[in-house]
């Protein structure tokens, strides 16, 4: 083990490399959210496209979130174009939970300490990032400059994940990293258009519909999932 720590310090220090401190002055011009909070409730439809050697189609969806400072999470579910629903998930910082309705196969991993390579625990975590945080002056840690674009470190919204954004008026992207060998990228040229590329994975998703209804409004967002589905991922809640 003490052979290990030099190794796992330089590792844990690895991901500050490169990136400067954000200073008043280096983070002068980049655009950040305002300070005052946005809407607490979030609606949105979709469409994605996925191509993939295990999945590949056209679906729709819809996600619904609270953006609570002491409870944020989220509802998404993903209907194919013929037939039932396809997916569903809940995500929250601290916890990721889902299932294929068809196959019974599911996940419900709390994080960081249940964190494992899925499908739908990478989906959750890009939601995540999207509909409950904010880019504001209390996330950035760091700023780099690669070419013509500023990249920002964030804090992360999710334990043990690396979060980057460069922003160019209402274009956008991130890159994520999370776990051994695990990265993905999401680009958004417009606000309703993005396309997320992993290695053999590429998604393309075209935002529909975008609205705020009230908090109060919502039903409970809170996943329980079947006794008959089959945990792959994490361990049953």
């Amino acid at each position: 083990m003490r052979r290990l720590l030099p190794l796992l310090l330089f590792l844990s220090a690895a991901g500050c490399f490169g990136f400067d401190a954000p200073t008043d002055r280096r983070l002068r011009g980049i655009p950040l959210d305002p300070d005052e909070p946005g809407p607490e409730a979030a609606r949105c439809r979709f469409r994605m496209s996925v191509d993939s050697p295990m999945l590949a189609g056209e679906f729709e969806g819809v996600v619904v979130a609270r953006r609570s400072r002491t409870d944020p999470v989220l509802r998404a579910q993903l209907f194919g174009d013929v037939g039932p629903k396809f997916a569903e998930i809940l995500a929250r910082p601290d916890r990721i939970a889902g299932y294929f309705p068809q196959t019974r196969e599911g996940i419900d991993c709390s994080l960081p300490r249940e964190a494992s390579p899925h499908l739908l625990l990478f989906v959750g975590a890009s939601l995540v990032e999207e509909f409950l945080t904010r880019v504001d002056r209390t996330r950035v840690t760091g700023v780099r400059e690669e070419g013509e674009e500023t990249w920002l470190r964030l804090r992360p919204s999710i334990p043990g994940t690396e979060c980057h954004v460069s922003r160019n008026g209402t274009a956008k992207k991130r890159r994520f990293s999370w776990m051994t060998g695990v990265h993905w990228m999401e680009e958004w040229p417009t606000p309703d258009e993005a396309r997320i590329t992993a290695p053999n994975v590429s998604i393309r998703v075209r935002i529909l519909e975008r609205t705020h209804p009230s908090a109060e409004t919502l039903a409970t967002l809170d996943l329980k999932l079947p006794e008959d589905v089959r945990i792959v991922a994490g361990s049953r809640k």
